[in-house]
């Protein structure tokens, strides 16, 4: 038991203290240092891939010269394409000298609305991008924003009654989504928003409670893109599963086999954007309680459309709280809800 400290005792006996204590300084931040190195979110192949990329754009003409090229060509056509679809508009680059009249910016804003570049949108024809064109709705959607327009949800105490409303909008999507008296929600700015509120919530959820320090999140390959957005803003690392080739949905196989110590939580669409297809939330949702990790379902494109299949005849397995594993779900109230209508 004592040989090792009669070795360094040996080693260090001829040694100044200023040398052992310059030795200790110098061996701690060595092991600091290559401890950092070599235990950052990326891994060591990936940083060595980039460094080696940066140094050839620096020092290697042909590739900078390649480089370059492409940056100019892809930069022209965006600006031609652009530039193309605007016509002979012109550009406003500065305040005018004087104010315009209700009838000018009204005039501008009709020109621009219909700068669409060649789409019919107005048909339904533009997939993911506008879901229905209502004029009644239309209607009702300007008075609303009209009489809404100056007040501040931030602001509860003032605006009472629009506090009141989210309330009730979230407690109707609650019911919708086979919730309990304990399920809860929020209002965001669109899909995004809320995806990346639930990757927050799971990230540090994880963190106090699991102790987690290198969150991931193992999600299908047809997942929304604001995942990914969510894990570069909270430092989450992601694990791709595929899907199937025959049915386009997740691989539960390989979702089960991505799960780790530090997975904080499991994705699922209800339907996906890619190919409209429902992943097995069933499925998802057993892994989610066998393993303690909780589930998402991104429902954000047609969460609204696809509540109501049972009631029209066209009944769907479940993917919302009714499944125990389901903790949370994402869905936009803009999108295809609009397109719901009861036979009268």
């Amino acid at each position: 038991m004592n040989i090792i400290p009669r070795m360094i005792n040996n080693a260090f006996g001829d040694r100044e203290p200023w040398q052992i204590a310059a030795v200790t300084c110098t061996a701690t931040l060595s092991t600091i240092w290559l401890w950092n190195f070599l235990c950052q979110d990326e891994t060591l192949y990936k940083r060595g891939k980039k460094q080696l990329f940066k140094l050839a754009r620096r020092y290697v003409p042909s590739i900078r010269k390649k480089v370059q090229e492409q940056c100019i060509s892809i930069t022209q056509s965006f600006e031609k394409e652009f530039i193309g679809r605007i016509g002979e508009v012109p550009f406003l680059v500065q305040l005018p000298d004087t104010g315009l009249s209700d009838e000018l910016i009204m005039d501008v804003i009709k020109t621009h609305v219909e700068m669409n570049g060649g789409f019919n949108w107005k048909a339904g024809l533009v997939s993911g991008t506008v879901y229905r064109v209502d004029d009644n709705l239309s209607q009702l959607m300007g008075k609303v924003y009209t009489a809404a327009s100056y007040t501040n949800p931030l602001h509860p105490d003032v605006f009472t009654g629009i506090c009141k409303l989210e309330g009730e909008v979230v407690r109707i999507a609650c019911r919708l989504f086979h919730g309990d008296e304990e399920t809860c929600g929020t209002m965001t700015t669109g899909g995004t928003e809320s995806i990346l509120l639930a990757c927050k919530t799971y990230r540090d959820y994880a963190r106090e409670v699991k102790g987690i320090k290198k969150p991931e999140i193992v999600m299908p390959v047809t997942a929304h893109a604001a995942f990914e957005k969510a894990a570069q803003f909270l430092n989450i690392k992601m694990r791709i599963v595929p899907v199937n080739e025959h049915s386009f949905t997740v691989s539960i196989k390989a979702m089960k086999s991505m799960i780790t110590r530090n997975t904080i939580m499991l994705v699922g669409s209800a339907p996906n954007f890619p190919y409209g297809t429902m992943d097995n939330i069933e499925a998802i949702s057993e892994l989610g309680v066998k393993y303690n990790i909780p589930v998402h379902v991104d429902a954000c494109l047609g969460g609204f459309l696809i509540c109501f299949m049972a009631e029209s005849g066209y009944p769907l397995p479940p993917f919302d709280f009714r499944l125990p594993g389901v903790t949370s779900i994402s869905a936009d109230t803009h999108k295809v809800s609009t397109c719901i209508e009861r036979n009268r």
